[in-house]
């Protein structure tokens, strides 16, 4: 479970900081929206992941 969100965190937050450059939005709210973006992303990985292999 963990390496699912730390990865959709560490994704997030980098896409937020890419997002700046394109979209011309303060970094640290950009940053922010990414980081809350990718643990969101990493728990729906989680759960897609728990419900296709059968475990509840």
């Amino acid at each position: 479970m963990q390496d699912a969100i730390v990865r959709g965190i560490l994704i997030g937050g980098s896409l937020g900081i890419i997002g700046t450059w394109f979209m011309d939005m303060d970094p640290i709210r950009a940053v922010g929206l990414g980081l809350i973006a990718g643990f969101l992303a990493g728990i729906t990985r989680y759960l897609a992941r728990r419900k296709r292999n059968g475990d509840q």
